[in-house]
C-alpha cells in the first residue's frame, strides 16, 4: 500500500544533463517527495499531481515511470528522479524558457516548441511576453522570424508586442507603443530594415502619431499618420 505522501518543495536545481534521468528501484514506498525547480506554485502543484497519480497506481513503480509522467507536461524540459533510502523521492524539474505567447491560449519556448502553461502561472496576455500568432505558419517558424527582426529593433529602442502572419501569409509588426508595420510575405528582413531606416530618419521624433506603416514597396514606405480631428 502507498503511504500518505509528505511534499517538501524547494527552489533550488542541481544540474543534470540530457532530457530525463531517472534510477531504476522501486518507489512504491515513498513517504516523502522533494521537488525542486525554478517553479511557479500552479506549476508545482501540477507536478506534485502527475506524481501523486503514479504512485497511487496499483503494483510496482520506478523512478523511470515517475519521470516519464513529469516529462509528459508541455512545459518540463528536463526532470531527474532519485530514490534516497529509506522513502524520499528528490524529483528535479527544469521549465522551458517562455519566450512568447502563442495565440490568446498557448505560449512559444525560446526553440519555438507551442506549450501548455497553468491558467493561474501569471504569464498571459499582461506579462511583457511579445504575442505571436500564425495563420500558416508553425511556432518554429514565428519565433525564427521574431527573432529575425526583434534584435534591429531593439538596437533603436522600438519593442516588438505582437507579430501576426494573417490568412494569407502576409506578416505585420506591432510595438510597445502603438506604431504597426505591414510587412508582406517575403523579403520580411530587406523590408524591415528599410522601415528602421525610415524610421531612425523621419519618424522617431513624431513616432506617437504614426498609425501604421506599409513596408511592402519596391522602394520605400507608406506611413499612416494619425488623424488631428
Amino acid at each position: 500500500m502507498v503511504r500518505s505522501l509528505v511534499w517538501l518543495v524547494v527552489v533550488a536545481v542541481a544540474g543534470f544533463g540530457g532530457l530525463r534521468f531517472a534510477e531504476a528501484v522501486a518507489t512504491v514506498d515513498v513517504g516523502l517527495v522533494r521537488l525542486e525547480g525554478q517553479l511557479t506554485v500552479p506549476e508545482s502543484r501540477q507536478v506534485q499531481e502527475v506524481v501523486d497519480t503514479v504512485l497511487s497506481r496499483p503494483g510496482p513503480h520506478g523512478a523511470r515511470d515517475v519521470a516519464a509522467a513529469i516529462e509528459s507536461i508541455g512545459w518540463v524540459r528536463q526532470v531527474m528522479v532519485r530514490l534516497r533510502w529509506p522513502d524520499t523521492l528528490h524529483v528535479a524539474v527544469v521549465r522551458d524558457t517562455l519566450a512568447a505567447g502563442w495565440g490568446d491560449d498557448a505560449y512559444l519556448t525560446t526553440g519555438g516548441d507551442v506549450v501548455p502553461v497553468p491558467s493561474d502561472s501569471g504569464v498571459g496576455p499582461d506579462s511583457d511576453l511579445p504575442i505571436l500568432s500564425g495563420s500558416l505558419s508553425d511556432g518554429a517558424e514565428a519565433m525564427r522570424i521574431y527573432n529575425l527582426l526583434n534584435a534591429q529593433a531593439r538596437a533603436i529602442g522600438l519593442r516588438i508586442a505582437r507579430l501576426e502572419e494573417d490568412g494569407v501569409g502576409n506578416w505585420s509588426v506591432a510595438f510597445a507603443d502603438g506604431m504597426e508595420v505591414v510587412l508582406g510575405s517575403t523579403a520580411l528582413r530587406e523590408r524591415f530594415d528599410r522601415f528602421l531606416v525610415v524610421y531612425a530618419k523621419e519618424l522617431a521624433d513624431s513616432s506617437e502619431r504614426v498609425v501604421r506603416v506599409d513596408a511592402r514597396y519596391q522602394t520605400g514606405v507608406a506611413v499612416q499618420w494619425e488623424s488631428e480631428n
